[in-house]
């Protein structure tokens, strides 16, 4: 349990790759829900308008998890960078 403390306390590693999983997981879920919610508010202003939202509203969905999921990689590459180079400072210091 001390080394969690210590962790959490001295930076020496990030816990933002998890959280941005988490992240990532509620934004599907938002996503997927106004995917949902969009797909049939168009019924309210009419057929024609119900049935272009509902072939429309999918296709926006897709772009937007494909478009979430790349902004997360990015998160999770930068930080990922920053523990491989504490990796590498560890190592250079043994030597």
């Amino acid at each position: 349990m001390d080394g969690i403390v210590s962790r959490f306390l001295t930076f020496d590693k990030l816990i933002a790759t998890g959280l941005i999983k988490l992240l990532y997981w509620i934004g599907i879920v938002l996503i997927l829900i106004g995917v949902v919610l969009g797909a049939f508010s168009g019924f309210a202003q009419g057929l024609t308008n119900g049935l272009g939202t509902l072939v429309l509203a999918p296709i926006g969905g897709a772009i937007g998890i494909i478009f979430w999921r790349f902004i997360c990689e990015i998160y999770i590459v930068v930080f990922g960078m920053y523990d491989r180079l504490g990796d590498i400072k560890k190592a250079l210091a043994k030597e």
